[in-house]
């Protein structure tokens, strides 16, 4: 993976508990959406995020940049599969719900 760094870190060392982190945090901050633009809105914003990470750990500036856009693009990376996830499981509940069949909504 030449030119996604931020994946081939993912996959080859212990940042997929970052990744995992934020997915998490995301996805519980998530259920508390009720509107399916602002799911959208975190979705794209995450993954502009992410490309823009990807787009700047290709360039070689200092090791504290390189450290930081890994980061961050790490929790992007995680916050863009919270929102998505959390949209799916939005969109079964409300079908759930208008078929009567309505699933416990955790406070």
């Amino acid at each position: 993976m030449k030119y996604l760094p931020i994946l081939d870190e993912l996959f080859s060392s212990n940042s997929i508990f970052i990744l995992l982190l934020s997915l998490a945090i995301t996805l519980i901050l998530s259920m508390k959406l009720k509107d399916a633009r602002k799911y959208l809105i975190g979705i794209v914003a995450s993954f502009v995020v992410y490309a823009v990470c990807e787009a700047l750990s290709n360039i070689r500036i200092n090791n504290l940049i390189e450290i930081t856009v890994l980061f961050a693009g790490t929790i992007a990376m995680g916050s863009f599969a919270g929102f998505l996830i959390g949209l799916v499981i939005s969109k079964i509940r409300k079908q759930q719900i208008a078929h009567g069949n309505q699933i416990p909504r955790c406070k």
